[in-house]
């Protein structure tokens, strides 16, 4: 997944929020500071010592396992579905509300 967009950027933050402690220490520490913190691929290398190529590839690896994780065990979609279905049941509410005050209007 290109993190080239706020909103690819966005969903990786969310399967990180979620999946995130089943990544590795190092994976953990290099994408809190890539999408939390927001520093460079370049800053990161000089931080840890090692190589923009090398931070590069632990992005993409991490990211990668991000994926597999949503596409295995699906929490992600499972709370999208769910707010969803209660936003369909805070509509229905609403509208209940709605014709109970008007019949209460017309009594």
């Amino acid at each position: 997944m290109a993190l080239d967009t706020l909103q690819a950027r966005g969903r990786t933050l969310a399967l990180y929020e979620r999946y995130g402690a089943l990544l590795t220490d190092h994976q953990r520490k290099v994408l809190d500071l890539y999408l939390k913190s927001d520093w460079s691929l370049a800053e990161i290398a000089a931080n840890d010592g090692t190589s923009r190529a090398a931070v590069h590839d632990i992005v993409r690896r991490a990211t990668r396992a991000l994926q597999e994780y949503e596409e295995r065990l699906g929490l992600l979609a499972e709370a999208a579905r769910r707010r969803r279905a209660l936003e369909g049941l805070e509509r229905g509410l609403n509208n209940l509300k709605r014709r109970v005050t008007a019949l209460e209007g017309s009594v």
